[in-house]
Order: C-alpha cells, then structure tokens, then sequence
C-alpha cells in the first residue's frame, strides 16, 4: 500500500511564514531569502523516505526512484557505488541526492530539493541487492495556501484578490447583515506558468450604514477570510 504525504510548499513570492504538517518519515528543509523588492522566498527541500533490505559485505546496491504517475520519470539512480543521472529526467535535474552515508545501513531515501507543483504525484523507490529486491510506493501531494487577501473599495466597487495558491480555489463574498439584493459579482480565475492560481474578483453591490463586506477564500485544506466594513473601509482579517 503507498503512503500519502502533504506537502505545504512556499516556493514562490509571499510574505510570511507558515508551519509546515508532516506524516511519518518526512522531513522539510528550508532555506530563506529576500529579493530586491523585499519579498520573502522560501526555498523548500523534501525527504521522503525508502529504505531496503541489508547489504552484505561486498554487495552493490541499485536504487532507482521514479515518478510513476508522470509516466515512470527516472528521478535518481544509483548503482556502482555512485550516483548514476545520466538518464536523468530534466524536470529532476539538480535538484535529487541521496544520503550517501546511509545506503551501507539500507537507507535509499530520497531529498528532493526546492519542491514544485508539477512534483505532485506517485513515487516508486525500487531498490536491489545480492539478497533480493524490493519496491516502495509513495504519495506525494503539494499545496500552497492561501497566504494573503486583499481586499479595497473603488466607488461603488469592492474587488478581493490573492496570488499563488494550489489548488484552484473558491472565493465567495457575503454581506453583514445579510442583504436582499444580489450581488453583482464577476470572478476571475488565472492559472500561472508555476500552475499556481491567481484569483479576483469584483462586486457592486447594495449600500448602507455600516454594511460589511466579507471575502472568503478557500482550497481543500485551508480558508482565509477578510472583511471591509464600510462606510469607514476599516479592515477586518479572519483566519479559520
């Protein structure tokens, strides 16, 4: 039976940081930096884990990852007592190793640097010694929240945008207190070349004393909600 793993990736721009959730035998390795205009980005590597039979003296080990649901890619291969990427995958292409110290103790797992959307998917880890072989079949699926709303009025216009988020989400728009008259709303879903999406949408809608306006933002596993409360346009953020 495989195993599933949720990665929470952050690889893009965005402006905070958030904790990562993990099941067994994942491990997250970050590493920071800020770009010119003062964006956060964080830089993701992910271990996931295989291990086989114990070696003999004197055996040589074969590993071979592969991403199974992208048509078998070759991710790594290692064999000769060395790493062997000549068949390599592009898509994978400086961004695979193994933790050379840890085969001799049956450990073929796999880091994975600087995770992408597009890395999403089923993974094999299929490893052969002079004592037999073995195969391991994981899971791996990737997210990236919603991590800022914004939310401005422009006359009678109320548009609600956010950027970067996987997958596609949902964005809805309620009224307190709740009103009679429809909302007159136009969304706008954009997917980028990151298949991340970009989401916004715009509302013209009744007016009133004190009517609030709330944005909700929505994917499989995250929301985020934020209000504009007019007619002084103070701002509310709800995270849920």
């Amino acid at each position: 039976m495989a195993e599933t793993f949720y990665f929470k990736t952050f690889y893009f721009k965005i402006f905070y940081f958030k904790t990562f959730y993990f099941k067994t035998f994942l491990f997250i390795f970050s590493l920071l930096s800020v770009s010119a205009s003062g964006e956060l980005n964080i830089y993701c590597s992910l271990l996931v884990c295989c291990d086989f039979l114990l070696i003999q003296p004197g055996s040589d080990p074969l590993i071979h990852w592969y991403q199974v649901s992208a048509g078998d890619l070759l991710v790594h291969s290692y064999y000769h007592s060395k790493d062997q990427l000549g068949q390599q995958n592009q898509n994978f292409k400086n961004r695979t190793s193994l933790i050379l110290d840890q085969i001799s103790r049956g450990n073929a797992s796999l880091l994975l640097k600087q995770v992408k959307i597009q890395d999403e998917g089923r993974y094999k880890c299929y490893t052969s010694t002079s004592t037999g072989y073995k195969e391991s079949f994981i899971n791996l699926k990737t997210e990236a929240p919603v991590s800022d709303i914004r939310i401005h009025q422009d006359g009678n216009r109320i548009t609600c945008s956010s950027e970067g988020i996987y997958p596609q989400p949902e964005l809805t728009w309620s009224t307190e207190p709740p009103s009679n008259t429809t909302l007159n709303e136009t969304t706008r879903i954009q997917k980028t070349e990151d298949q991340l999406y970009d989401i916004s949408s715009s509302l013209t809608g009744p007016d009133g004393p004190d009517l609030t306006y709330s944005c909700s933002i929505r994917t499989r596993s995250n929301k985020k909600t934020k209000t504009l409360i007019k007619p002084s346009e103070r701002t509310v953020e709800n995270n849920y």
